[in-house]
This record gives C-alpha cells, structure tokens and sequence, in this order.
C-alpha cells in the first residue's frame, strides 16, 4: 500500500499530492505522538493540581498576607474573591468583599472614627457602663443557653457602645434571633445549602431599626461581632477554671484602663497573667479566623496549573515553636517577658500588612471589657457556668449554660 500525504508548499501556496517514504512516515508518526503525549501531560497537570493550597508556617502566612510588591487594588482583588459568598448570605457591601479602593478607603476611615471615639476617655466609660448594663440585661432569667448569652451581650455592646443604639431597643428575644441567624447563614454560606432572603430581610428589619443613621450597618457590625463574641466566650472558659485568671478580670473590671489591661500582678514574688495576655493566648490558640483566604488571580492560560485558592491557616502558625514550649496548651504566661515573649502584633488573628483589621489594637482591650464583666457576675454566688462536653467555635457550644445559683 502506498501511502500519501497532501503538502502545501510555501512556494507557491498550492497543495500538492506527495508519496512518503519510510522515513517520513516514521517522523510524522514520532512527532503526533509527541504531541500527544505532551497534551496529555498539560491535561494530566491541569487535573492534579490542587485547587487549594495551604500556608501553616508563620513565615508562609506572612509571606500570603503581605506579599512584597504587590498593589493594594490587587490585595483587595485576591481577598474579595472568596468572600463573595457573603454577599448573598449577609448582604455585606464593604471592602471584604469589593475590589474598590474608594470603598475600602471609606471603610478604613468610617471604621476609624468609630474607634477613635470610644477609645477616647469619655467615650472609652461609657463601652464600660454599656458592657454592664448589657451583661445585667441578658442575665435576667434562671437559666440561660451559653453562646446565645455571649452573642447577646456582644452584638448588644457593638450596638450600643459603638453604633449608639439606644439599648432599651434591644429586645432580648430579636436580638437573640439576629445573633443565632448570623452565625446561621455564615455557616451556611459555606456550604452548598441553598440561602433564602426571608431570613436577611429579617435581620436587616431589625438591623435597620437600631441604627437607623448609617448605610448597611452590618458592614460594620459583622467584623466587630464576629470577632469578639468567641474570643470573650472562650476567656471566660479558661477564666472560671482558674482562679489567677479571674483575679486578672476581676481587676481589669474595677479599673478598666490601659495599664490595668496590660498588667501583670504580683511582679516580685511571681509574676500573674494580665488581662491582656489571656486575650493574646485565646486568640493564638483559638483566632475567630482560623483561615484567611486568597484567590490566585493569573492569565486564563495558567489557571488550570495553579491553585485557585491560597489559605493562610492562622490557628495552625500560631502552634509554631516561636511561641514557646509547648504550644498547643494554653498558657498566658507565655507573653510575659520572662519567657521571650511574642508580642501581640506577631499573633495573626486580624490579618497582617496593609490589609490587616483596623480594629486590631481596639478589640482585643474590647472584648475584656466584656469579659470582665462576665466574670463580674460568675461568682458563683448569683449565677455559675455549667460546662459542656467541650470548648466550642462559632458553633459546637451544646451543654453550655449559665445558671442562676
């Protein structure tokens, strides 16, 4: 059998009919091949790469969080990206989920304002008083589910001691239902579970109630809420086992200044965790967000040979030896001096570099003021915390409670 091939020649341009010789046959049989076999190897690649990539060490997560020379619109790109499904679930407009500098900028300074104004010294007594008359508020029954306390109280003195809501607006029932609904459709937001707007729209019924003055109130309600709510939860866990932990609220209670935050009692005869320092080992050992994401954004030729996805796993870096002997236990000792101690700045819990939490050094102070004032009333005279099975997250809090002694 002969076999033939049509040829165009450059020449010319006309096709012409050729017969192959042997060696040609081989050469094009070699060179499809190769093709071939390349393609496959694009295709395999395409599919064994994975479409999530995981930083755990700290300097892989600073490195993700921070990467040298790269432009702020393309920072807020990479992280607008996977929250987007917040969006649809919360209907979150701010620059966790947009690209634009104008409302990230807008943002940063809205948010700074309200910071500013209640750390200021009037503004800093009345976050206090707040704090007090919420916790008293919420604590008026016999007994009472844990998290939906913590998260009543929390949202409540987001409310009112930043966004000035007035608190007798607070109903304890509605304010309980928003609390259980946001962590609700944040979990589900997750998942593939289909969100209604039924459930939103009752949210932002009572959102736009309290704070009726500001444009989508839960931009700047989510971060603060979501944040200090476990953190003050979880502290006052490792604060009612231990009594020099509750010693150290119990005096950031009746002096909550920056000093007393930042102090450690009984300096010369041994030293006494600060109330800061226990809010530092909660947030290593426990961040609120315990993953950061970023979206890889590449040409469209490269997207199917890079990971999608990028993950800073905050709770896994904040186990790194750089934060002492044994990091996996808690123990707020391990910031006091005497142990080459991480600062505060080196923990990851609200981000690092230029897109890191404005509230960073604001919620921390923030959310043992709330704690103080928990374990102001767990006494276990008036009211007594009943543990359950283990410490929970956002969720996993079943068996929790605090009862009237």
């Amino acid at each position: 059998m002969v076999r033939t091939a049509w040829i165009n020649t450059e020449a010319t341009g006309e096709w012409k009919f050729i017969q192959l010789t042997p060696t040609m046959l081989h050469t094009s049989i070699m060179l499809i091949f190769s093709a071939a076999v390349a393609v496959a190897a694009i295709v395999a690649k395409a599919f064994t790469t994975p479409k999530t990539r995981i930083h755990s060490s700290v300097r892989a997560v600073r490195t993700l969080l921070s990467p040298p020379d790269v432009p702020t619109p393309a920072l807020l790109r990479a992280r607008s990206i996977p929250n987007q499904r917040l969006v649809k679930a919360l209907g979150i407009s701010s620059t966790f989920v947009s690209d634009d500098t104008g409302v990230h900028d807008n943002f940063t300074r809205e948010a700074k304002v309200l910071i500013g104004a209640v750390s200021a010294k009037d503004g800093w007594s009345r976050l206090v008083d707040v704090a007090e008359i919420c916790v008293n508020r919420f604590l008026d029954v016999k007994s009472l589910d844990y998290a939906t306390f913590v998260q009543s109280v929390t949202l409540s003195v987001v409310l009112a001691g930043l966004l000035g809501t007035d608190i007798e607006d607070l109903d304890p029932v509605d304010v309980a239902f928003v609390t259980k609904a946001i962590n609700d459709r944040w979990a589900q937001s997750k998942s593939s579970t289909t969100l209604t707007t039924e459930v939103l729209d009752r949210i932002n019924h009572h959102i736009i109630r309290w704070v009726p003055d500001r444009t989508n109130p839960l931009n700047l309600i989510i971060p603060a809420y979501e944040t200090m709510w476990r953190v003050a939860a979880i502290a006052v866990v490792y604060s009612n086992r231990d009594s020099l932990l509750r010693d150290a609220f119990i005096s950031y209670n009746e002096n909550p200044t920056d000093d007393q935050f930042r102090a450690f009692a009984n300096e010369e005869t041994g030293a006494q965790p600060s109330a800061e320092a226990i809010i530092c080992e909660v947030l290593r050992l426990y961040p609120p967000t315990r993953h950061i994401t970023r979206a890889v954004v590449v040409p469209w030729w490269k997207r199917p040979f890079v990971p999608s996805i990028d993950v800073a796993d905050i709770e896994e870096a904040h186990k790194s030896p750089l934060f002492g002997s044994d990091p996996e236990s808690f123990n707020p000792m391990r910031f006091h001096s005497s142990h080459a101690a991480p600062k505060r700045d080196q923990l990851y819990a609200f981000g690092h570099g230029k897109l890191k939490c404005v509230a960073a050094s604001w919620a921390p102070p923030a959310a043992a003021v709330i704690t103080a004032k928990i374990m102001a009333k767990l006494d276990g005279v008036a009211f007594k915390l009943q543990e359950g099975p283990c410490i929970g997250k956002r969720e996993g809090w079943e068996g929790w409670s605090v009862q009237r002694v």
